[in-house]
């Protein structure tokens, strides 16, 4: 028997079951951050930097570069593809054509944003400068000129009509230096408050925790990754979910 055959079986298999798609009413999300200056005070792991912002309800994206070249035609980012979800907190994807310096809008109306990548480059290959999305003049999301053509956000909200299991997280920075890595949630319903939902220390070390038990996690739920450090360090953050229709 070959050994593919035996993918189908322990967590393994599963795992790889549901990353195809082919688990009924499941599905798989990696969400990954990065932080190019985290301080003494906890903030969010985006490569926004800062805390987070998270729209009162839902808006038109406006999507802009700062360099020319990033527009339909030229040598650098031509489309960006836009995931987030909707007013009601339905997945909602969008691809929009840059046009350099000059910003473009959605047709549709976001209330959260969670990811950007670039689909369509010229001879660059990727965008060439620095892509941001933003809701009524407040920066939800960037790409940064060296980050690949990719959102780095650590942060994500559980869609309707879904519960969310996180079952594994991340986390690490680059010097000599303490860190503290918290993941916190905070539900729409009924005026929610942000919540801890794991502190973890460490010194000049990456931090793994892979949960026996995911964490469940109600449908309408943002999620974050935030940090401190002694000193100010480059700190990243990963996490993984497995999505399943209520």
């Amino acid at each position: 028997m070959s050994k593919s055959h035996y993918l189908g079986d322990g967590l393994l298999g599963e795992a790889i079951h549901i990353a195809r798609g082919s688990v009924a009413q499941t599905s798989h999300v990696n969400k990954f951050g990065y932080n190019t200056a985290v301080g003494t005070s906890f903030e969010t792991i985006t490569d926004l930097g800062g805390d987070q912002y998270y729209p009162t309800s839902a808006g038109i994206v406006s999507i802009v570069s700062d360099d020319a070249n990033d527009d339909d035609g030229d040598t650098g980012a031509r489309t960006v593809e836009i995931e987030g979800l909707d007013g009601n907190y339905n997945e909602l994807v969008e691809t929009v054509t840059l046009n350099g310096t000059d910003a473009v809008t959605t047709t549709a109306s976001f209330h959260r944003v969670f990811r950007m990548r670039v689909l369509t480059a010229g001879t660059s290959g990727t965008n060439e400068g620095v892509v941001t999305a933003s809701i009524g003049g407040n920066n939800i999301a960037r790409i940064s000129a060296a980050n690949g053509g990719q959102t780095l956000m650590a942060v994500y909200t559980i869609p309707a009509g879904c519960k969310g299991y996180l079952d594994d997280f991340y986390g690490s920075l680059s010097k000599n230096q303490e860190a503290v890595f918290m993941i916190r949630t905070k539900s729409i319903e009924l005026n929610g408050a942000w919540q801890v939902k794991a502190m973890l220390g460490t010194f000049a070390n990456s931090v793994h925790y892979h949960y026996p038990i995911p964490l469940e996690i109600d449908e309408k739920t943002d999620i974050e990754v935030r940090a401190k450090a002694g000193a100010t360090s480059e700190v990243g953050a990963i996490f993984d979910l497995i999505l399943v229709d209520n």
